[in-house]
């Protein structure tokens, strides 16, 4: 018998430590194909289930609102195979930044936002930004932070936001960022205050300053803070290694004295860096509490891939030092694979391309053997680039586009059939936004 996560029913004896520990901090280092939201999901049935907990008291942080939904989906499914009943929609379940918003709609009196603000999404707030340049424009230095005007509206736009909201996302004091020494900082700063000003005026906020917003609610309103404590009892966050800083700050703002933090995620598998995510949050993670009142719980066996692609992974992460004096980046673990029979075929084949051939040939002759020995979708192929708008890239992209292999690389910026069906989407989702309703002659100057 196989359950939803893939592996056999029932837990194995990490998974099983790991969902009975529900008091205090708990640290689950999960390895990929572990398992990780099969114990997430049988820890939140045995805090209802054993502990009795409501769905009021609980908070469970995913990291994107699909993977919010699965979880949803599987809890709601268990609950009901073990016919509890329980309002799952009273949950606080979802992204840092649904949760954060639903705090701010409940306690919107203490807040700054008056009633029906607008929520800006990435465009919007890019377009706002671009339609006031000229004020940021006034700031001193302002070109340290944005680029010279020759670098173009649209361009210095999508810098000032880049900055802007990593101000929010590092939950920046933006008085001490006006008082700095460097000219940049200084400007910086000048010019997150004039955004916050010019957004009081708007009635807006944007995604970034979701969870700012959230912060200072917490931080300035007590009585708010005391309130939303006594009713969570027990915080679960996924992906821990993708959060940011001020993510962590408002983790631990919220958890109070009892400190029933569970976070579940992988040192080895940080992703989103560029998001202001910093995989030193789970590394310092145990770190934070009083000496060994951390528990800690490793999940290590891989119920999803080969013994050969877990023998290659172990292999490559051996080669790393990750230590540096006396501080180690990495949790020491060493994946297994599942206790099974496998197919005795290759998992990890090594290709290097000919000295006299085509490169471009070669990968289509190479996929095509894939799929006559028995690929079924091109969507079990993936490819894995330093950056994806090479130019190399992007040829290699186009010529297998070229010769019938679908590619999807949103980022890519590529022309083609299926990219200019990606073009047109984006133009028109730019021209029927509420914040883009200006000309075609405005909508030309972005470039």
């Amino acid at each position: 018998m196989v359950d939803y996560a893939g592996h056999m029913a029932g837990p194995n004896l990490n998974q099983q430590a790991a969902i009975e520990a529900t008091q205090g901090p708990v640290l689950i280092i999960a390895g990929p194909g572990s398992g990780k939201t099969y114990t997430l999901v049988e820890r939140i049935v045995r805090l209802i289930r054993v502990e009795g907990k409501r769905p009021e008291q609980l908070l469970v942080v995913t990291f994107t609102e699909k993977a919010a939904r699965e979880l949803i989906t599987r809890v709601s499914n268990r609950l009901h195979e073990l016919s509890i009943s329980f309002n799952i929609n009273e949950m606080y379940i979802g992204t840092f930044h649904s949760i954060c918003l639903r705090l701010l709609k409940d306690h919107r009196e203490f807040t700054r936002l008056k009633r029906n603000f607008s929520l800006f999404d990435q465009f919007d707030q890019q377009y706002f930004l671009f339609q006031r340049l000229g004020k940021f424009d006034e700031i001193a230095d302002i070109d340290l932070v944005i680029g010279k005007e020759q670098t173009g509206r649209w361009n210095r736009a999508t810098q000032l936001m880049k900055w802007l909201n990593k101000v929010a996302e590092e939950a920046l004091v933006v008085a001490a960022l006006k008082t700095g020494d460097d000219p940049a900082i200084v400007a910086l700063g000048h010019a997150a205050d004039l955004y916050q000003e010019l957004m009081l005026e708007q009635n807006a906020l944007d995604f970034s300053g979701i969870q700012a917003e959230a912060l200072r609610l917490l931080e300035e309103n007590p009585a708010v803070l005391s309130e939303v404590r006594q009713q969570l009892t027990h915080l679960m966050v996924d992906e821990y290694q993708d959060t940011n800083t001020i993510q962590e700050r408002l983790l631990f703002l919220l958890a109070g004295d009892e400190q029933n933090i569970c976070v579940v995620g992988d040192d080895d598998q940080g992703l989103y860096r560029f998001r202001g995510a910093t995989i030193r949050n789970i590394l310092e993670f145990p770190s934070k509490f009083a000496p060994g009142r951390c528990k800690q719980e490793h999940l290590t066996i891989n119920y999803r891939s080969t013994p050969d692609i877990i023998d290659f992974y172990n292999r490559w992460i051996a080669d790393e030092d990750w230590s540096e004096g006396d501080r180690t980046f990495r949790f020491d673990k060493s994946i297994v694979a599942r206790d099974e029979q496998f197919p005795d075929t290759p998992s990890v084949l090594k290709l290097r391309q000919s000295d006299d051939g085509d490169f471009h040939e070669e990968v289509v002759t190479f996929l095509h053997s894939l799929r006559d020995k028995g690929l079924t979708d091109w969507n079990q192929v993936a490819f894995l680039f330093r950056s994806v708008k090479n130019d190399k890239v992007l040829a290699l992209a186009r010529h297998l586009e070229t010769n019938g292999i679908p590619v999807y690389s949103p980022r890519s910026n590529l022309t083609g059939p299926f990219f200019s069906r990606l073009s047109s989407m984006f133009l028109a989702r730019m021209i029927s936004s509420s914040a883009a309703t200006r000309s075609r002659k405005t909508l030309a100057r972005f470039a």
